[in-house]
């Protein structure tokens, strides 16, 4: 037995086989559409998220330099003050050092018989007015102590 085509429902005819490929065609064309537009939207939203990242971390750093400059600033003041104060006081205790030594010299003057005073001031003004006898004199005493060193190791 011979089938005729059309003459049982269970078997499509060429054209409707035609016709369901052609609408799974379609339907799978308008799927990839859709896929394609939701990896496109994907795409656009992770470029779009990655842009608002960057500004963010862009704004981040600027803060961050800024506050960073603040401090800085900051501390470059604080180091001025406490530099000043340092100052101060070694000035302070520079000049309160003076005063002591001031009043040591005067008491030690005060103590220093008249003339041991007078022939100080003489052999001072001798030695500011002598000064190449008194540079000969401190050379040969150097050259006797090298000499008697060396002596001493032998």
């Amino acid at each position: 037995m011979i089938r005729q085509p059309g003459s049982d429902d269970s078997t499509p005819t060429p054209e409707e086989l035609c016709a369901r490929v052609e609408g799974t065609r379609e339907e799978l064309g308008m799927e990839v559409e859709e896929a394609a537009g939701k990896t496109a939207d994907v795409k656009e939203q992770a470029q779009a998220k990655a842009a608002e990242l960057k500004e963010t971390a862009q704004a981040k750093g600027a803060e961050l330099k800024a506050q960073a400059q603040v401090k800085g600033a900051e501390l470059k003041g604080q180091a001025q003050v406490k530099g000043a104060e340092l100052k101060g006081q070694a000035q302070t205790r520079a000049a309160g050092a003076k005063a002591q030594a001031q009043v040591k010299a005067a008491e030690v003057l005060e103590r220093t018989p008249q003339p041991v005073r007078e022939k100080a001031y003489q052999v001072g003004e001798s030695a500011r007015t002598n000064v190449k006898p008194l540079i000969g004199f401190g050379l040969a005493v150097l050259a006797v102590c090298v000499v008697v060193s060396r002596a001493g190791r032998r």
